[in-house]
């Protein structure tokens, strides 16, 4: 900021240079609170939304407009004061004619009077709206002259000296700034006056501009209650499952849903919706399974946990009996019984060739041979060896 000779710098003016290194939203903030004097719940509703703008990225309609130089009170010099002489030629401001003068004493006190719909209020927007106040008004046009533009702003021809040198006529128009120089007289009112006695201000006297970081701090504090405000609704509207989740983070949807948020690509989400045949049939599965009483379900799950681990014993004793010498060892047996039983047949058959009987020395001979001796040795006589010798011994069969 370049500083004339001589000039030192407001306090607004240091402010101002403060402001280049806060963010964004609050340099929109202090612009509000030095160019209204106070904010409204439009303002706070508007500084919310920049703040989120700002922070998120993504640009909307509403703009930040920065505190500026075009923004503070004229600063005319160390020493010097700015004054106002005049105001005439007044267009465009609600039923004022425009070829009246108002002129000021520059020194002393000026007393303006009149009827009620004079016009005092009138040229009282007027000053507000070049010069500086704490309180922002508006000017509305006069609905009955059909010769002005609703369009066409508010002018007036404003004469003032700057440290008691008169200064060239300026015609002034309306705009959303007070004039660079005029800015320097300060307009109070009992509107000025209302936001010291309703709002929360300290009854102390501070130089101006003193108050414009209390008044940050307030807009920021209310900025972060209605964003907490804002953040506790969007947790209460929150689906609970996110808060607890109940899946496997490890899995695909899992981590899909972990990591899920404003930006998530939904393409994949109705990708991972898609099942295949074979997810199709183990979803079935599973509804059929959790349908079912878990009670009930868990016993019959844990026969057959019990069968399978039953039958694993079995194969591992199994496993562990059937090793190559083993099994060759009872291949062994197997042949030696075949060639016996084989040698047994052939005796027989030499034996019992002239036998009046067929069959006699078979398999079906044997068994029932088997049964008598059973018979003879346990039950019949089974003090004496089979067949039984002795006279009064009778035949089995």
């Amino acid at each position: 900021m370049v500083e004339s000779a001589g000039q030192q710098k407001t306090v607004l003016e240091s402010i101002l240079e403060w402001s280049l290194q806060r963010p964004s939203w609050q340099r929109d903030a202090l612009r509000r609170i030095i160019v209204s004097g106070q904010l409204n719940e439009s303002d706070y509703t508007e500084l919310v939304e920049l703040c989120k703008q700002e922070k998120s990225g993504i640009e909307t309609e509403l703009k930040v407009i920065p505190l500026d130089k075009i923004h503070l009170p004229a600063n005319p010099g160390m020493g010097e004061s700015v004054s106002l002489s005049m105001i005439n030629d007044v267009v465009g401001v609600n039923n004022l004619a425009s070829s009246q003068t108002l002129a000021f004493e520059e020194n002393g006190l000026t007393i303006i009077y009149g009827d009620n719909g004079a016009g005092k209020s009138g040229y009282g927007r007027v000053l507000k709206r070049a010069c500086r106040a704490r309180h922002s008004v508006e000017i509305r046009p006069n609905i009955y002259d059909d010769g002005l533009s609703p369009s066409q702003p508010a002018s007036a021809n404003f004469t003032f000296t700057i440290g008691g040198v008169e200064q060239p006529l300026e015609n002034w128009k309306d705009t959303n700034h007070p004039h660079p120089t005029l800015s320097a007289i300060s307009v109070f009112d009992s509107d000025c006056a209302s936001v010291h006695i309703n709002g929360k201000n300290v009854v102390a006297f501070r130089p101006f501009g003193l108050d414009v970081p209390d008044e940050l701090a307030g807009a920021c504090q209310r900025v972060k209650d209605i964003l907490v405000s804002e953040q506790q609704q969007l947790e209460n509207s929150r689906n609970p499952i996110f808060s607890k989740p109940v899946w496997n983070d490890k899995t695909v949807v899992g981590r899909v849903l972990s990591s899920l948020k404003h930006n998530t690509d939904v393409e994949n989400i109705s990708a991972l919706a898609d099942l295949s045949d074979d997810e199709l049939a183990r979803l079935n599965r599973l509804r059929e399974d959790l349908s079912k009483n878990p009670v009930k379900a868990a016993a019959e799950q844990e026969i057959k946990a019990n069968n399978i681990k039953g039958l694993l014993n079995a194969v591992t004793r199994i496993a562990q009996k059937t090793t190559d010498e083993s099994l060759a060892q009872i291949f062994g047996f197997v042949r030696d019984a075949q060639s016996k039983r084989t040698a047994a047949q052939l005796a027989s058959d030499i034996a019992f060739s002239s036998s009046p009987l067929t069959g006699i020395g078979s398999d079906v001979w044997q068994s029932l041979w088997e049964a008598a001796r059973r018979y003879s040795t346990e039950i019949a006589y089974p003090d004496q060896p089979y067949p039984p010798s002795q006279e009064d011994a009778l035949c089995i069969l």
